[in-house]
């Protein structure tokens, strides 16, 4: 999200990036509307959709109106000339004139006519069930239920707020998203949904931070069931991972709380989108219903809010550290399944091998919340991990994953930011498998930011060496064995269910 003369406006020129951009100059005659396989977890329920049999059409096919936009880059606004091509229940669908030349208006409008199907059945219905009624606390600026998605040319596929916002200098007083023309017809759908996303979470919640923001409008993707559908799957896209959260796989290392658009953004919309999976699928998605309205809490202080008030005693740490648990590993039937992905095929594949030991490193970066993932690949039975701690009032999140005689063995810890370095003894029986995960985050609960901006970052040592030293009476450690006993484990993982 970036901030554009006071105004909110969340962009998405990364996702059209990387789907390409190349203006469709004609349609296949044989395009029907994308028929979208069921969603494992969220199926439409009738009580969230607006009955909509007889509403009034405010403006008509064929009219041409000049919306004010702006091109983000050089913060400029003018007046695009667009044409109703399509009015459905719920949508206007414009084009910008520049487009309709050369696609041919006979191809533009079956396209526009495609959208508007589109949206009507599938993105307004599936935004109204995850997020209540588009009016939200802003109410319908223009008294026309319709929502205007402006098809423009050459600026790039974004949401902004000031035209919802009466009194509001270039503002085209309605609700409405823009999407760019220069994109695939299935990146279109996609995009037009994030967008509209945008929409409905703004008229209820007027701040918000980023990583929720553009999280859950990925998470409309799915939830539309776009990304169980082959026909939107691209690159190293699986079942219910977006293109984002492959990205996300590659750069891991990325901030979940700051979009730096210096360094893999892109990436983190993937971290913010892979985070509320996780989080619905452990928690249900009934967390992120109820996070839409609350206002006076944002990120992580308003999940936590809500999670308690579902009963569960559990703070927004503890599952950060389940969920890069589960990033690295994927893995399901342990511990109650804390640790997989039940929906989505997902792991890290970016990951720092450590080949023999001993092995050190120095001024690793880590950003705040990213994920810095190390694999032993050759590993003893008895091994040392020495790290150097952030500066106060930072802490470090450590994750050891040992798989052993004994099966997997998960230990998580919060070391308190003094700067000194920590051992870490771990040890397991005829080890095949080790991971060490590390992320500098915050003690207690964090706050994330609500603008872009560049993450802050601390560079730290690390070393690991075979076998255990001899304890000397200044040095900090903690043992991390394999062999817990059972009755432990389950006093472990008794805070992390409802109580």
């Amino acid at each position: 999200m970036a901030r554009f003369r006071g105004f909110v406006v969340v962009v998405s020129i990364l996702f059209i990036s990387l789907f390409g951009t190349n203006i469709v100059s004609s349609l296949p005659e044989e395009v029907q509307i994308t028929i979208l396989e069921e969603n494992p977890i969220c199926k439409l329920e009738e009580s969230f959709i607006e009955t909509s049999a007889e509403i009034q059409s405010y403006e008509n096919f064929g009219d041409q109106k000049d919306f004010w936009t702006a091109n983000l880059q050089t913060q400029e606004w003018f007046q695009v000339r667009a044409t109703l091509l399509a009015v459905g229940d719920h949508c206007y669908i414009y084009m910008d004139n520049r487009t309709i030349t050369p696609m041919g208006q006979s191809q533009a409008i079956e396209r526009s006519e495609i959208l508007s199907s589109e949206f009507d059945n599938i993105v307004y219905p599936k935004n109204f069930e995850l997020m209540g009624s588009p009016n939200g606390t802003l109410g319908d600026i223009d008294n026309d239920p319709r929502i205007t998605v402006f098809l423009v040319q050459g600026v790039g596929s974004y949401y902004l707020q000031h035209n919802e916002l009466p009194g509001t200098t270039n503002s085209n007083n309605r609700e409405m998203v823009y999407v760019s023309t220069g994109m695939q017809l299935v990146n279109t759908i996609a995009v037009m949904c994030h967008e509209t996303n945008h929409l409905f979470l703004f008229n209820y919640d007027l701040n918000e931070a980023v990583f929720f923001i553009e999280g859950l409008a990925e998470f409309s993707m799915y939830n539309a069931g776009y990304m169980s559908n082959s026909s939107f799957m691209q690159g190293g896209m699986t079942l219910n991972v977006t293109m984002s959260a492959y990205q996300y796989s590659l750069y891991p290392s990325v901030s979940l709380f700051f979009f730096d658009e210096n360094y893999y953004s892109y990436s983190s919309y993937g971290a913010g989108y892979m985070f509320l999976f996780y989080l619905t699928e452990k928690y249900g998605i009934e967390i992120i219903r109820d996070l839409i309205p609350i206002d006076s809490l944002d990120g992580p202080p308003a999940i936590e809010n809500v999670l308690s008030a579902h009963g569960y005693n559990i703070s927004f740490n503890e599952i950060f550290l389940d969920f890069i648990t589960a990033c690295t590993i994927d893995e399901l039937g342990i511990y109650d399944d804390l640790y997989g992905f039940l929906n989505a095929d997902y792991s890290t594949n970016t990951k720092r091998l450590i080949y023999e030991l001993p092995f050190s490193i120095s001024n690793v970066k880590h950003r705040y919340y990213g994920i810095e993932i190390n694999e032993i690949t050759e590993v003893p039975n008895e091994f040392t991990l020495e790290i150097e701690t952030p500066d106060y009032p930072r802490s470090l999140g450590v994750v050891t994953i040992i798989h052993d005689d004994n099966g997997w063995n998960i230990t998580q810890a919060i070391l308190t930011g003094d700067g000194s370095s920590v051992l870490l003894l771990c040890e397991g029986v005829n080890i095949d498998q080790a991971y060490v995960i590390t992320s500098m985050i915050k003690e207690g609960t964090p706050n994330a930011p609500l603008t872009w901006m560049e993450s802050p970052y601390n560079l730290l040592d690390f070393s690991i060496k075979e076998g255990h030293p001899p304890a000397t009476i200044d040095e900090t450690r903690l043992v991390f064995l394999s062999l817990i006993p059972l009755i432990l484990v389950a006093v472990i993982l008794t805070k992390r269910f409802k109580t």
